[in-house]
């Protein structure tokens, strides 16, 4: 009985043992496909981030192409060569006196600016010397309080605040390289030196030139007292434009005080003097003092303007000649050097009126331009003597 009993307990537990078998081989397969699944899932996982990554590359590479060496220097090259092209505008009037003898007793200069105000005698021109690079007179007479008046026919002077005309009006740089900065001796000439050092107006004497730079290029002006002086000045041109030329200055311009009144050509000492200049180095000549126009002469590709007659000039009343020129020279560069040169001749009138001096210079209209025009462009390089009969 014992022995059935064994027998039983020992195929019971083959059968279970057996069955435990069989369960396990029948969930093998799922615990392997979920062992797969996990395992193309992280795969997956990866890859995608691998994608990521090299879309984030591409798109970088994209915005900023990486050029070749060659490419480098072919894009230098093309961006050396296209200089931008520049111009410097350069004006230049004649005769300014801002102020009058003390002896003048009707239509005075100091009447208008009492009236009007500093900004009244430049404003029908002030555009132009407002939108130039440089704008340079002739300033004819001491702004001063100084009694020191020297004995001659006239003495010209006016206040000190009278700056402010040129202030408003655009005005650059002066000459006082002329027979009237003087007139109220050296305490005028230092007063007149003082306010234009303090207002920021550059000036010019003899000996005292200064240079500018304008988009690249120095530009240097003389002035002198030609026409009693003509010994002073030469003796300084043949020492400053030399040294200047040596110092790297790019354009010299010399203006001479020179000259004969009211008369319409240049004399012999204009021409000696202003053919001596440009040979020296100079670039461009510019006249004053004759209260008249006088011509322009083309001397060894350089310009010379003998005189651009009156402009705002209160010892003046009722002048001799109403008709001037605004002049411009104008210098193309690339920033480095210069590559052309040229001009711009604008007619004027010194006054607004034409039976006396309002002291308030006009663009020419209408007929006048061309008439003016043609005027200055025609004046004559020597004395015309007129036929007489035997």
């Amino acid at each position: 009985m014992d022995k059935i009993r064994k027998h039983k307990l020992i195929y019971m537990t083959v059968f279970l043992t057996a069955i435990v078998i069989l369960c396990a081989i029948v969930s093998l397969p799922d615990i392997y496909a979920e062992d797969v699944r996990v395992e193309a899932e992280v795969q997956t996982e990866e890859q995608t981030e691998e994608q990521t990554e090299e879309a984030v590359v591409e798109t970088h590479v994209i915005k900023k192409p990486v050029m070749t060496e060659t490419e480098a220097l072919s894009s230098t090259v093309i961006q050396t060569s296209q200089k931008q092209i520049q111009e410097i505008v350069l004006t230049f009037v004649g005769d300014c006196t801002f102020g009058q003898d003390d002896d003048y007793l009707w239509n005075r200069f100091d009447s208008y600016e009492i009236k009007y105000g500093p900004a009244y005698f430049f404003e029908k021109v002030s555009e132009i010397f407002l939108n130039d690079d440089f704008t340079f007179i002739n300033l004819e007479g001491p702004l001063t309080d100084s009694d020191e008046e020297k004995p001659k026919e006239y003495n010209f002077k006016g206040k000190a605040e009278y700056v402010e005309i040129m202030t408003l009006g655009g005005i650059d740089g002066v000459t006082l390289a002329n027979n009237h900065s003087l007139d109220f001796g050296e305490k005028g000439f230092i007063d007149t030196k003082n306010i234009l050092d303090e207002k920021g107006i550059y000036h010019t004497y003899y000996e005292d030139a200064f240079i500018v730079e304008i988009k690249g290029i120095r530009i240097a002006y003389l002035g002198y007292n030609a026409w009693s002086h003509e010994a002073r000045s030469i003796r300084h041109m043949n020492m400053i434009i030399p040294d200047m030329k040596n110092d790297g200055v790019d354009y010299i311009i010399v203006n001479c005080h020179w000259g004969q009144e009211h008369e319409y050509y240049p004399d012999e000492q204009q021409k000696r003097m202003a053919r001596h200049a440009i040979d020296l180095g100079a670039d461009l000549v510019v006249g004053h003092h004759p209260h008249v126009m006088q011509g322009k002469e083309e001397y060894n590709g350089k310009t010379i303007i003998y005189s651009l007659g009156n402009f705002c000039f209160g010892g003046a009343p009722h002048p001799f000649d109403y008709d001037t020129i605004i002049y411009q020279h104008v210098i193309k560069t690339d920033g480095e050097e210069i590559t052309e040169v040229s001009e711009r001749i604008i007619p004027a009138r010194v006054s607004g009126t034409s039976y006396l001096n309002n002291y308030q210079p006009v663009l020419a209209n209408g007929d006048e331009v061309v008439r003016i025009l043609d005027k200055f462009m025609s004046l004559p390089m020597y004395e015309v003597l007129e036929d007489t009969e035997e």
